[in-house]
């Protein structure tokens, strides 16, 4: 993949005065919100952003918590609660990926960065839809996925935590769903291959991403820097 062109982040509000000054730096052109409305309302962005919710519940309902919390929940239940995540996500926000993925095959909108409010669920379905798409072996995929836990500070997931405890969950349930368990997006990915026969046809299919704006992804994204 061509380097700079393409950015998974978490919330941008979180930017520093001298955090700015390395974002203008980049060049973005388009940035894709990712959150929900109410997320962008109690957090907005410090720069401009394109509103692109990305969700794993139908249109008009409100997002999901661990059913049943009770102090027998574990880290394993919250990873499991991020695999049904990702199934959701995949089924319930197919055309927003199509319109995000046109968007970044659009010569005059790259560099581009796309951000949810951690940058490893919502962002991480869509990155490793784009990587395989890109030719990205699914091993290397996955690799991406896990960095996530290496660049993630604590101090940015303080205000998540204590709002699933909050919720009733589990300190353990809550830890797994702030998590990024390899297994869960392999498992996500997996299901994929087997419902839609691969991201390809997924993308082309139920997503309703037109051939030759895939072929322009790979034209752009793909080859040497420059």
């Amino acid at each position: 993949m061509r380097w700079g062109l393409v950015f998974r982040a978490d919330a941008l509000h979180w930017l520093s005065t001298s955090d700015l000054a390395l974002y203008e730096r980049l060049g973005l052109r388009a940035v894709y919100d990712l959150r929900r409305d109410l997320e962008r309302e109690q957090l907005p962005n410090p720069v401009p952003s394109r509103p692109l919710t990305i969700t794993g519940q139908p249109a008009g309902t409100e997002p999901a918590v661990l059913a049943q919390a009770s102090a027998r929940l574990t880290t394993a239940d919250g990873e499991h609660a991020l695999l049904e995540m990702y199934l959701g996500l995949l089924d319930h926000s197919a055309g927003q990926i199509c319109e995000l993925y046109t968007g970044l095959a659009t010569r005059d909108r790259l560099p581009a960065a796309f951000h949810c409010h951690g940058g490893k669920d919502r962002t991480g379905i869509v990155a490793a839809l784009l990587l395989e798409a890109l030719g990205v072996d699914r091993a290397a995929v996955l690799d991406d996925y896990e960095l996530t836990s290496r660049y993630r500070r604590r101090e940015h997931q303080e205000m998540t935590f204590g709002r699933l405890i909050e919720s009733g969950m589990t300190p353990e349930a809550a830890a797994g769903v702030l998590s990024a368990p390899r297994w869960a997006m392999a498992q996500a990915l997996d299901d994929l291959d087997r419902r839609h026969g691969g991201v390809e046809a997924y993308l082309t299919g139920p997503a309703g991403l037109a051939a030759a704006d895939l072929q322009a992804l790979r034209e752009r994204l793909v080859g040497p820097d420059g």
